[in-house]
């Protein structure tokens, strides 16, 4: 696991503004704090829920694995590579 993504994480998850971050059931995507919107493919918004659930990348990776049908090991690359493209955007 990268160092990045997991501070991101952690980062987002302080002070719940990972949880503040409204989602539509089509993708759409609304950081209240910055104004920022923007949309997201069906795995991104299974990811990001997942996430605002309170799971660590391992736990998200882990789902989506079983899921999708990918090993965990690429399933954490993904969920690492979403988390730093998503702190772009927040």
């Amino acid at each position: 696991m990268t160092m990045a993504a997991a501070e991101l994480l952690k980062e987002l998850s302080k002070d719940d503004r990972l949880n503040r971050i409204a989602i539509s059931d089509t993708g759409f995507i609304f950081d209240p704090q910055t104004g920022q919107s923007f949309t997201l493919n069906r795995t991104g918004l299974v990811t990001l829920s997942i996430l605002k659930r309170g799971s660590s990348i391992d736990e998200t990776a882990e789902q989506l694995s079983h899921q999708y049908g990918i090993t965990e090991e690429t399933a954490v690359n993904s969920v690492e590579a979403f988390l730093l493209q998503l702190g772009r955007y927040l």
